[in-house]
């Protein structure tokens, strides 16, 4: 897809890989609209593509709300007529695995239901919101960023509800697939390993030579600018990427 003139939308925007995917996906000189739940940093990442030349536009929203995923498609579709491509990059982690006992998440409902809500709920919200628009146009890109923990069989204790939402999130991008390919509406999954984002700098101290090795946001934003910019009649189901020291998994 040639993204001259096309619209993006990318959840999470305003920091870390999400940041990296929406200046990526702006320098193909896409429209982009970037979502999260703080205004500031997603202005910061706005004023960056502007001042490369491209055009983006805030939209500040908890997606997991019931109708903030509506209102920000509404709000890309009245600002740019048009919606292209979708992100669902907006997640978080778990807390558990820091403490000393990681038992202690499978008695935690609270963060278990919000981890759901965030990393699967809100991108379902946001695919119900989008589909209606690029059915009708018979074309378009979802794209849903999961974890390439997922390919290990030993996860990190602590991290069950992480994981379980990314899988989740799998499952229903291959069923999205086949539901919508008869539409001309392409669906891929990214699973990054670990990156030197906030999130995983706030989730545990690393040292710095294994925050040196990590993959960087760009590198993200890279891959999922080449995927996104395939040729229409090429559809790729998942790609796995990691630093190059980890250990190899088998996808």
């Amino acid at each position: 897809m040639d993204l001259k003139g096309k619209v993006a939308i990318v959840t999470g925007a305003g920091t870390g890989i999400g940041g990296a995917i929406a200046v990526a996906l702006a320098r193909e000189r896409a429209s982009v609209v970037l979502s999260g739940r703080r205004r500031e940093p997603l202005e910061e990442v706005a004023s960056r593509i502007a001042g490369e030349g491209g055009q983006a536009k805030v939209v500040a929203a908890d997606l997991r709300q019931d109708g903030e995923a509506d209102r920000l498609v509404q709000v890309a579709l009245q600002t740019y007529g048009r919606l292209d491509v979708l992100v669902n990059n907006a997640g978080r982690n778990g807390t558990h695995h820091l403490v000393g006992d990681p038992l202690e998440e499978w008695y935690d409902i609270a963060e278990w239901d919000d981890i759901i809500a965030t990393n699967l709920r809100g991108p379902f919200l946001c695919i119900r919101a989008a589909l209606p628009t690029m059915v009708k146009q018979r074309s378009g890109v979802i794209l849903n960023i999961l974890s390439a923990g997922m390919y290990s069989s030993r996860a990190s204790p602590g991290t069950g509800s992480y994981i379980a939402s990314k899988m989740g999130l799998l499952g229903a991008t291959r069923s999205l697939a086949t539901a919508v390919h008869q539409y001309g509406i392409r669906v891929h999954a990214l699973c990054p390993g670990n990156t030197d984002t906030p999130m995983t700098r706030k989730l545990g101290v690393r040292p710095p030579e294994l925050l040196a090795r990590m993959m960087q946001p760009e590198d993200v934003g890279e891959a999922v600018r080449w995927l996104v910019t395939r040729p229409d009649r090429v559809n790729i189901e998942q790609v796995a990427m990691m630093p190059y020291f980890s250990e190899p998994w088998r996808v």
